[in-house]
C-alpha cells in the first residue's frame, strides 16, 4: 500500500501587517469608486456648458458652448446675435472650421442659407431673421476622435454690424 500525501486547502497563514496593508487597500479602492459614483451624481462627469459673450455699439454676440463633453454625447452649441436695430440683411458669421470637424454632425437649426469654407474659417449666412435676434443651435455629439480639447473663435461678419469675435475652448473628457 503506498503513502498518501496529505493536500491541504487551508490558506497560509499570512502577518498582521500584510492583513492590515490589504485591508487598507480595499478601503481605498472602496472610497474611489464611492466617489466617482458621487461625481456621476452630481454630474460632474457630463456635459458642462459656458457662455462666451462680447457687446458693442447695440449688438450682442453670444456663444452658448460645451466647455466640457464625453465623446458620444450631444455637445450643446448655441449662437444668438441681437441687434437693437434689427437686420437688414443676412447676417453672417465665421467660426473655426476644424471646431465643427471634430463632431459627429447633424445640422444647424436653422439651416444656413449658404455656406463657406475661407482659410480655416467656416462661413456662416442666415437669413435676416423677424426681430431682432438671431438664434443658431448646432445639433451634433463630440465624435471619439474629438482629443483632448478645442477651441474656436466665432466673429460676426455682417455688413453693417459691428466684428465682434468670442473665443472659447471644448474639453472632450475619455
Amino acid at each position: 500500500m503506498s503513502a498518501q500525501v496529505a493536500t491541504s486547502t487551508r490558506p497560509e497563514d499570512q502577518s498582521l501587517e500584510r492583513l492590515r496593508r490589504q485591508r487598507g487597500l480595499r478601503r481605498i479602492g472602496l472610497a474611489a469608486i464611492g466617489l466617482l459614483l458621487l461625481a456621476g451624481m452630481l454630474n460632474l462627469l457630463g456635459v458642462r456648458t459656458g457662455v462666451a459673450q462680447v457687446a458693442g455699439d447695440g449688438v450682442r454676440l453670444t456663444v452658448t458652448y460645451a466647455q466640457v463633453s464625453r465623446s458620444g454625447l450631444a455637445t450643446p452649441w448655441t449662437l444668438e446675435v441681437a441687434s437693437e436695430g434689427g437686420f437688414d440683411g443676412p447676417v453672417t458669421v465665421a467660426t473655426s472650421a476644424d471646431y465643427f470637424d471634430r463632431f459627429d454632425f447633424n445640422q444647424f437649426y436653422p439651416e444656413p442659407s449658404s455656406t463657406t469654407v475661407r482659410e480655416g474659417e467656416l462661413l456662416l449666412t442666415f437669413e435676416p431673421p423677424e426681430g431682432d435676434c438671431l438664434v443658431v443651435r448646432f445639433d451634433g455629439r463630440a465624435s471619439p476622435t474629438f482629443g483632448l480639447g478645442s477651441q474656436a473663435t466665432t466673429t460676426l461678419e455682417t455688413d453693417g454690424l459691428p466684428r465682434l469675435s468670442v473665443t472659447y475652448r471644448t474639453v472632450v473628457m475619455p
